[in-house]
């Protein structure tokens, strides 16, 4: 259920934030009041992509951060995981699900409402109405690559017109960037990853063809 009252953040994500790992968290309104925008990020320590992607976010932030504020949505499944990903990060967190029942509920009702397909993703509201802008932010981000592009990327999200949740059409959350996505890229990439494949390839060949004459034989016999 998209959030309804004046208080879409405390609706979304729950009373209290984190802004560091091991601590109890701060108001969830406060800590998001005055924000602009505010971007979701899904993502989780065993994600490869994610861990490659989280870097240029974190750049990006710096550049936008009196705009932007951004919360993470961890689908990490333990303390040992979450907390030296979170570490790194300059932004907020919410209660990640692992850590209680209700927790985990909230976090699957946002996974859900924003159709979220893959990770990394990052989903952008307006920081006044919780309302939605993109669910493209990843790619945009991705591609910002001067703080002149930075800047000019957070304008963009600025001046879109802004629409309810239940509004929204959403279609490119994590859809480009699956694990099965990001290992085609780094075969696409690195010659050597396909060269290893096609030696594996042939070996395989190769023992299945010596296992066929051994069966014949045996035949045969």
């Amino acid at each position: 259920m998209a959030p309804k009252s004046s208080d879409w953040s405390g609706d979304l994500f729950g009373p209290k934030l984190l802004t560091k790992p091991k601590t109890s968290g701060v108001p969830t309104a406060s800590a998001l009041g005055g924000k602009k925008l505010v971007a979701l990020y899904f993502s989780a320590s065993w994600c490869p992509p994610c861990r490659s992607f989280s870097p240029k976010l974190i750049d990006f932030y710096y550049s936008c951060k009196d705009d932007l504020e951004i919360v993470f949505v961890s689908s990490d499944r333990d303390d040992k995981s979450f907390e030296p990903y979170f570490g790194k990060m300059p932004w907020l967190s919410m209660m990640p699900g692992y850590s209680g029942r209700e927790h985990n509920e909230r976090q699957a009702k946002l996974a859900q409402m924003f159709k979220i397909q893959g990770i990394p993703s990052v989903i952008v509201l307006d920081g006044k109405t919780g309302n939605f802008v993109t669910d493209n932010a990843r790619t945009e981000v991705m591609k910002a690559n001067t703080e002149e592009s930075k800047k000019a990327l957070i304008q963009s999200w600025l001046s879109k017109e802004a629409v309810p949740i239940e509004e929204a059409v959403f279609g490119t959350a994590g859809g480009d960037d699956s694990l099965l996505m990001w290992a085609f890229k780094k075969i696409a990439t690195n010659p050597v990853y396909l060269i290893g494949m096609w030696y594996l390839l042939k070996k395989g060949l190769k023992y299945l063809e010596e296992l066929g004459k051994d069966e014949i034989e045996g035949n045969e016999l």
